[in-house]
């Protein structure tokens, strides 16, 4: 019995999406992604935002600030080097990032979150 291709790009980009969790730390290079699953770059860009809403990039992106958040959260460490172990070469790079994704840049977070 054949598999739909509905079906198989739906695996495919599950797939994927568990890769991108597992190596949220490191840049974001949609070649390389895209040959995980198989496909060229402009069929990722296309089915992936089909299944997630959202491209491939900005995911990712949205991962890598997840987990940024997530280690800012333990309190072991400043937001110069939370950027850094997240994949990011400099701190305005990853707070142009935190805010295209939060909103607000990192201060913002913090005074937010001292005041919830």
């Amino acid at each position: 019995m054949r598999i739909r291709q509905e079906d198989y790009d739906r695996q495919a980009i599950s797939q994927l999406v568990n890769y991108m969790k597992e190596h949220c730390m490191e840049p974001f290079d949609a070649h390389k992604h895209a040959g995980v699953i198989y496909f060229s770059t402009s069929k990722l860009n296309k089915v992936f935002k089909v299944h997630q809403g959202v491209g491939p990039g900005t995911y990712f992106r949205k991962l890598r600030i997840q987990k940024a958040l997530e280690l800012y959260q333990k309190g072991t460490t400043n937001w110069t080097e939370v950027s850094f172990m997240v994949g990011y070469a400099d701190l305005p790079s990853f707070s142009k990032a935190f805010k295209r994704v939060t909103g607000v840049n990192p201060k913002q977070y913090v005074r937010q979150q001292a005041h919830a």
